[in-house]
């Protein structure tokens, strides 16, 4: 099993990176704050869930090889991407150490509204729709099986522009997906 993350950049361009299965922060169990570094972010995101074999398939086809629907929080190490960004050297494993990528239970989805939510300490800090990110679900779904084997349990990190910046120890989590909460954790 694999996660395959769509990462933005600020000017809203798109690429993709590949993250193990030991990122997975699963069963609402809280985050622990990194050892290494001093300051963490997070990230958004719709999750969807592999449920057919494929490879190389056009966006008009993707919707066939998922069927369950999520939400995740994607936590990145920024005093360590900035210092790896710095020396010039690739940055993805600050955002891939063992439990960065939070999950929630999933869902039966056949397509149709996906609205999302994150609050922080009780606040409601971002609200999106899938119809609302810069390439489509299908869109990316295809992207990701041009570069990889889709294997039935791989996990889609839909990704977001919006990245929370400044969390800290204490900080209360809550994520929910077409008005249901299904994520509610503490930094610790």
């Amino acid at each position: 099993m694999k996660l395959l993350c769509a990462e933005y950049s600020s000017a809203v361009e798109m690429t993709l990176s590949v993250v193990g299965d030991n990122a997975l922060l699963r069963n609402n169990n809280d985050f622990y704050f990194p050892a290494f570094t001093e300051e963490v972010s997070c990230v958004p995101q719709l999750v969807l869930k592999a449920c057919k074999l494929g490879k190389g398939f056009s966006g008009r086809f993707a919707s066939r090889y998922y069927n369950e629907i999520g939400v995740g929080i994607r936590f990145y190490a920024d005093t360590l991407e900035q210092s790896l960004k710095t020396k010039g050297l690739p940055c993805g494993v600050a955002s891939s150490f063992d439990e960065s990528a939070a999950l929630s239970v999933m869902e039966n989805y056949t397509g149709g509204k996906a609205e999302y939510y994150l609050k922080i300490n009780g606040n409601l800090v971002f609200a999106g729709k899938a119809s609302d990110l810069p390439v489509n679900v299908d869109q990316f779904v295809s992207l990701a099986s041009g570069y990889y084997m889709i294997k039935i349990g791989d996990f889609f990190y839909c990704g977001n522009p919006f990245r929370y910046k400044g969390l800290k120890i204490g900080d209360r989590l809550q994520m929910g997906l077409n008005g249901k909460c299904l994520l509610d954790f503490y930094v610790r």
